[in-house]
């Protein structure tokens, strides 16, 4: 099985990515909204926020993250092992597929990247991406910026990926430039 982890920093693409390669048939697997589930239903993921931030309200917690670094790595040494978990368990039930795909934003940021066999990263211009990111999320200019400096810069994360999908233009260009990153994966089966 190739495992292709898809990465990018915030509003650079990778949902539009990921909803275009699960409706094309592919494997899909998003570490985001494995976090998700893991805050509303693992009982022992909640135990330990409320323990370390006195919240187990993800909202809260990203406050907290944003503004300390320490924070961050606390919230990091507490959910990644939960992560993990789900992640192995996906790679265990597909095992009979060819190839699958998990999107995950802090792929480096976590240490992940460690297992999967490629890399794409979806890469935007840092000002499309703070337009986005106000935009979708109603954020203000500062708590964006917040947000996209939290992450390592796209020129570490460039340099440590295979594959490269630029997203700075319409939809049907994402969409293109991700079949040909395709084309190229499916000719390493």
């Amino acid at each position: 099985m190739l495992k292709v982890a898809i990465t990018g920093n915030i509003s650079s693409g990778k949902t539009l990515v990921q909803n275009y390669l699960t409706d094309g048939g592919f494997i899909t697997f998003c570490l985001d909204k494995t976090v998700d589930k893991l805050y509303k239903n693992s009982d022992e993921l909640r135990q330990k926020l409320i323990l370390e931030f006195n919240t187990d309200n993800k909202k809260e917690i990203a406050k907290f993250i944003f503004d300390s670094p320490l924070a961050l790595k606390k919230l990091e040494s507490i959910i990644l092992p939960f992560v993990k978990t789900e992640m192995e368990k996906f790679f265990s039930d597909n095992n009979h597929k060819d190839m699958v795909f998990v999107f995950a934003p802090t792929l480096f940021e976590s240490g992940f990247n460690v297992y999967f066999d490629k890399i794409i990263f979806i890469s935007s211009d840092e000002n499309l991406r703070l337009k986005r990111l106000i935009e979708r999320n109603n954020y203000t200019l500062e708590y964006a910026e917040k947000r996209i400096n939290s992450q390592l810069k796209e020129e570490v994360k460039l340099k440590k990926s295979d594959y490269i999908i630029y997203n700075n233009s319409d939809i049907k260009s994402l969409y293109n430039e991700t079949d040909n990153v395709i084309k190229e994966l499916m000719l390493l089966l």
